[in-house]
């Protein structure tokens, strides 16, 4: 069966707009072409748009994804049992963390005491580790060394609950989907209509970290490199990442000290 650009991106979740992208960069091209000038898909293009999502969901880039793929000697079933690995020690990382969340829950309501050592269970392997024993980079420990009152943080999780977290969610993506409108108008990251933005992402993110110059300068490049920060960017625009790691440290450079 063929499917069109919209018809796959309603398929596989990926945004049209994506999808022009890959064919853009050769990354993902369609089957044919047909009379109407429409592209069509096939089950071979499907299979290589679920690799591209494999990879993009184990923290490669874009760039990473293109070298691999684009190999002469890629061999997709070798890839797809890679895959597999690399999603079960995923999930064995989230189960530690759903542990270390439930004895939070106990530890924060009193019913029982966690241990000091017990806190940061699994964070040491979720975080921006890329192998075993990798430490982390200067940018990381600026920002995770910036949160402001991890105990209080917790409570609020508890007190809070899910809506909180949701809401969090809502404002990121509404300042996200605002950021890609500059994007397709042309703005520069210097741009006083994207700045305006901007400025309410640092107040945003003021709420959990000490946003200092040198705090949000580190969460620019964050943005810009950090695998788990660019999965959740790509997917709304391919530049957006980048867009906005710019425009954050002008935002840095003009306003902050």
């Amino acid at each position: 069966m063929a499917y069109t650009v919209k018809q796959l991106s309603k398929l596989s979740g990926v945004t049209i707009r994506t999808l022009h992208f890959y064919e853009e960069i050769a990354l993902l091209k369609p089957a044919y072409y047909g009379s109407n000038k429409y592209r069509y898909y096939e089950e071979l293009q499907l299979l290589q748009l679920q690799q591209i999502l494999f990879f993009k969901e184990l923290g490669f880039t874009l760039k990473q994804i293109q070298k691999v793929v684009g190999k002469s000697d890629f061999n997709q079933l070798a890839a797809l049992y890679s895959h597999r690995k690399a999603l079960e020690k995923e999930w064995e990382k989230i189960g530690l963390l759903l542990k270390t969340i439930d004895k939070t829950i106990k530890h924060v309501k009193g019913k029982k005491q966690m241990k000091d050592n017990e806190i940061f269970n699994g964070f040491n392997i979720t975080l921006v580790k890329a192998k075993e024993g990798q430490s982390y980079s200067t940018a990381e420990k600026i920002v995770v060394q910036s949160v402001k009152n991890p105990t209080k943080n917790a409570e609020e999780v508890e007190k809070r609950g899910k809506a909180y977290y949701d809401n969090i969610t809502k404002t990121a993506h509404a300042l996200f989907k605002e950021l890609v409108n500059c994007i397709e108008k042309g703005l520069d990251p210097s741009d006083d209509e994207v700045q305006k933005i901007i400025k309410r992402h640092h107040t945003f993110a003021e709420q959990t970290h000490s946003a200092t110059k040198e705090v949000y300068k580190a969460m620019a490049q964050l943005y810009a490199e950090h695998p788990e920060f660019r999965k959740q960017l790509d997917p709304l625009h391919p530049h957006l990442a980048t867009f906005m790691a710019e425009a954050m440290k002008v935002f840095a450079d003009r306003k902050l000290s």
